[in-house]
């Protein structure tokens, strides 16, 4: 093997390794933003059945844990509910509401 061909080698390798570090990065923020948006949901769901906010947000934080999510911030305005949750150090919102 010639030092050019261990050159290009070496920065193929070095292009497959930060590609399959952002497509990680991608999917951990698709993962977040579909757990944001049914925790969201289902958080909103129990405020209009009449749940306190801090009920509500419990029923989020439970739901993004199912989705291996954790709830980092859960309020609500009005009749929605808004949260931010992470998945691998990527963060997502949703907020929610009856129709």
């Amino acid at each position: 093997m010639t030092i050019a061909s261990a050159g290009v080698a070496s920065i193929l390798i070095s292009l497959l390794v930060v590609l399959a570090w952002q497509a990680g990065n991608l999917v951990a923020r698709e993962q977040a933003q579909v757990a944001a948006d049914v925790s969201a949901v289902a958080g909103a769901y129990a405020f209009a059945r009449g749940e306190l906010p801090d009920a509500a947000c419990a029923t989020a934080k439970h739901t993004a844990e199912a989705n291996n999510a954790q709830l980092e911030n859960c309020a609500t305005e009005g009749e929605d509910l808004t949260l931010t949750v992470t998945v691998r150090g990527q963060e997502a919102h949703a907020k929610a509401g009856p129709l």
